[in-house]
């Protein structure tokens, strides 16, 4: 089980996903008076999507830690003689670009290296790992946290140049942040009208690029 997940540092500012040019056109804002308040509330947006979606938009390094490992040790193919995985395994939720590093947390409560997993293959790109440990330490903390997985995830900002078209944030995802914005920017109040929710809304924007959806 996931017992914390950490943002290290982001790679790109929000306003390089959802630009204030962007937005004011959106808002169909002229003036240069609200920009700043505009640019705080395209980073609200961003991370409001990131809270439902489950997995930071904006590139990131994240470091995530477990209590322990799930299933059984890997087994023994007897056709071969190669290690088949079925157990022993840790879930990386969110949208994955690489994996950087994994460490145990040994007896003295020490971050350790450990190199002994095998990466499962993603059939469904770049949506989550799977970790097949290969061979478990023989101690770790008495702490909840025994394992440390670090990653690089979230989507590519719309300039980047040179990766995957995959790899990029949709225009779904911008979108939805553009009608946060919209909603907050009308409405400076906890409260508001007899407003009712818009069909084929943030949901119907934000659902097919959830975690969950893939994991």
């Amino acid at each position: 089980m996931i017992t914390g997940k950490r943002i290290i540092s982001y790679s790109n500012a929000a306003t390089d996903y959802v630009s204030l040019t962007e937005a004011k056109q959106h808002l169909r804002v002229t003036s240069t008076s609200d920009d700043t308040y505009i640019s705080n509330l395209i980073m609200m947006a961003v991370d409001a999507c990131s809270q439902y979606l489950g997995y930071s938009v904006r590139k990131a390094s994240v470091q995530y830690g477990f209590d322990n490992l799930v299933g059984q040790p890997a087994i023994m193919n007897p056709v071969n003689g190669t290690e088949q995985p079925i157990g022993n395994l840790l879930r990386i939720p969110g949208r994955v670009l690489s994996l950087t590093n994994v460490q145990y947390v040994d007896d003295n409560n020490t971050a350790q290296a450990f190199t002994d997993y095998i990466v499962s293959p993603q059939p469904l790109g770049s949506y989550g790992r799977t970790l097949f440990i290969t061979d478990a330490p023989s101690s770790t903390t008495d702490d909840t946290t025994k394992y440390l997985v670090s990653v690089t995830e979230g989507f590519e900002p719309p300039s980047a140049t040179g990766v995957d078209a995959s790899d990029i944030m949709p225009q779904s995802i911008k979108f939805a942040a553009l009608l946060l914005v919209g909603q907050y920017y009308d409405n400076r109040q906890a409260i508001n009208g007899n407003f009712t929710a818009m069909d084929f809304g943030l949901h119907y924007l934000l659902d097919p690029y959830k975690a969950n959806y893939f994991i």
